[in-house]
């Protein structure tokens, strides 16, 4: 059925692409575009008749989808999704006769399956009819808030309501698809893979550019502590391990009687950097020497200070972070940071311990603002000032 068309792609991928112009590129990729969708309307119908068959008894797998994702070399994970996809797009006709004739694009026709289904079935035509209009001005993205906001075209008096209403069953399969898991590798990294709502997801990206994106600003200054040149991804990452670093415990649930706070053990010399020792954290991996000082002074970490038999000598303190009326206060009388030469605003400052923490200095009003690049530098091994 499709060995025709594959062997005129695979002739044409052959093809001298070198001669063609900027339209005739486009007429090319317009029509790949238009053979994706009906490729895909395609897969759908065979995917949902290999269904109803039961194509997938005699070759041992357990599932249509299990055996979709073995023949075409895709996860379990994609064969469900590919299969979930198809039985909704068989069950709107309308939709899937668009997607074969490439009037929407596979993108497209699941936004409109999708929002369809949160309409009640008596106005499902009206709204797939609507949407499928939009879709020739509107890419996905448009087409998916179109959808989210149908009732304004369908009942506009109830029009509120009812999106309260479909917001909250979209909240609640949200909230039970909610999964997050991590992996330690060798190389000294953690890999994790999460989902969570929108909500969580908004608040997740606001906080991490409002720790990134004025490092950013500061390191293209040549003050601050981020390369500019990082893609964002890469500027998020370090964003987020400051965001778990600024993390107080007092924010955190006690478990067993323990609160979350990590706690890194370290000797008094190793605290006053006179030794070059790792530092033992209480979940059971080691860091640098340099970083267990700079997180004793900095972060929610809580140091267990021992001395040369084990016993311990300090048990952190009880607050290590200056208050925000403090950090005004010493804004005012520290304009930047107090590196000689450095002009970052002191607003944009953390604010160090003078004399440093692990010192024994206190969160008070002789702490010094200065900028992450200096302050890291204060706790490095080879000093700073």
């Amino acid at each position: 059925m499709t060995h025709a068309a594959r062997t005129a792609l695979g002739a044409a991928v052959g093809g001298e692409v070198w001669r063609l112009g900027a339209a005739e590129s486009l007429t090319v990729l317009r029509e790949l575009a238009e053979l994706e969708a009906v490729t895909a309307a395609l897969r759908a119908r065979v995917l949902v008749h290999a269904e109803g068959i039961g194509a997938h008894q005699d070759s041992g797998a357990e599932t249509v989808a299990v055996w979709h994702a073995r023949a075409t070399r895709t996860t379990v994970a994609q064969g469900r999704a590919v299969l979930r996809e198809a039985v909704a797009l068989e069950g709107r006709p309308d939709v899937a006769a668009a997607l074969a004739s490439a009037e929407v694009t596979p993108a497209q026709a699941k936004v409109i399956v999708d929002a369809v289904a949160e309409v009640p079935e008596v106005d499902r035509d009206r709204a797939a009819e609507f949407l499928l209009e939009k879709a020739a001005s509107h890419h996905a993205k448009d087409l998916r808030v179109l959808g989210q906001r149908i009732w304004e075209v369908l009942d506009p008096v109830a029009a509120d309501a009812r999106e309260s209403a479909a917001l909250e069953r979209q909240e609640a399969r949200a909230a039970a698809r909610v999964r997050f898991s991590m992996v330690e590798h060798d190389d000294g990294t953690v890999e994790g893979w999460f989902r969570v709502p929108v909500l969580h997801g908004a608040m997740l990206r606001k906080m991490l550019t409002a720790i990134g994106a004025p490092k950013a600003k500061r390191a293209a200054e040549g003050a601050g502590s981020y390369d500019p040149t990082l893609r964002t991804p890469a500027r998020w990452g370090q964003a987020f391990c400051d965001l778990l670093e600024r993390i107080q415990d007092s924010d955190l649930p006690d478990r067993a009687g323990c609160g979350a706070t990590v706690v890194v053990t370290m000797t008094i010399e190793n605290l006053t950097a006179q030794l070059d020792q790792a530092g033992l954290l209480d979940t059971g991996e080691k860091i640098s020497a340099t970083a267990a000082r700079r997180l004793a002074a900095t972060a929610g970490i809580i140091p267990a200070v021992l001395d040369g038999t084990g016993m311990v000598l300090d048990w952190g303190r009880t607050r290590r972070f200056h208050t925000r009326a403090q950090r005004m206060a010493i804004a005012t009388m520290h304009r930047t940071c107090v590196h000689l030469g450095c002009d970052v605003p002191a607003s944009h400052c953390e604010i160090d311990h003078d004399p440093p923490w692990e010192s024994g200095g206190g969160t008070d009003l002789t702490g010094k603002p200065r900028c992450p690049r200096h302050h890291r530098a204060r706790h490095q091994d080879d000093g700073g000032p």
